[in-house]
């Protein structure tokens, strides 16, 4: 039966990773002896909170998908269903499969495989008393506009955040921006794009360094060292 208040973890892999230049997509590739994505799943597992878990893989990999991911055991509920062509095209198959009208969604990239419990338990707290959370880190860096390969102007970092996620919402609010944005044909990056065209705030929460995404292949050196 559906619950009321549930909490479910999308986890979205529904890409090829092109930029890794590999016949195989990047949440299958092998990070100390698992794939990518099973970081994430092992870590959604053991969180307090977090009820079930959705994957959303590549429509060609689910056969694959599921030998890939063979030794993982999960304790709580544990779906996996097909993508489609865009992230967002993803979300809303991951969105489709959920059986509640009343809960939580967190959706988190199945590419970022360093995101932690305590990470996890600090947005949903957040989310529940705030009515959403995502993470995401300042820039540290210097900014600069460049056109044409020359630098036109600086920008003040201090008002540059880099998101990530995992990013929480409400299922019905989420819903509801899946909806504006296939009516209005909008597209968005993440998740709390599409949530903005509803004219909500977005609440902030700090993310980590080492919550990176896995996008080209030294991103797997670096996390090979760090985990």
């Amino acid at each position: 039966m559906p619950q009321k208040g549930s909490v479910t973890a999308l986890i979205v892999a529904g890409g090829m990773g092109t930029r890794m230049n590999t016949m195989v997509p990047k949440q299958f590739l092998a990070l100390k002896g698992k794939p990518v994505v099973q970081w994430s799943l092992e870590c959604f597992d053991q969180t307090p909170g977090v009820d079930k878990i959705v994957l959303v893989l590549p429509n060609t990999w689910l056969d694959e998908g599921r030998d890939k991911l063979i030794s993982f055991d999960p304790i709580k509920p544990f779906k996996i269903v097909a993508g489609g062509e865009r992230r967002q095209d993803s979300v809303k198959a991951g969105l489709d499969s959920i059986t509640d009208s009343e809960g939580w969604v967190i959706i988190h990239d199945g590419a970022r495989p360093r995101i932690t419990p305590d990470l996890i338990s600090r947005a949903l707290k957040t989310a529940k008393t705030m009515g959403n959370a995502v993470c995401a880190i300042p820039s540290h860096d210097t900014l600069v506009r460049v056109v044409d390969g020359k630098i036109v102007d600086s920008i003040d970092r201090n008002e540059i955040y880099r998101i990530q996620t995992p990013q929480i919402f409400k299922l019905s609010q989420m819903r509801k921006a899946i909806a504006n944005a296939i009516e209005n044909d909008i597209s968005a990056t993440d998740d709390a794009g599409l949530i903005r065209e509803l004219g909500e705030r977005i609440n902030l929460v700090e993310g980590s360094e080492l919550n990176s995404k896995v996008t080209r292949p030294e991103d797997l050196d670096i996390l090979e060292s760090l985990l």
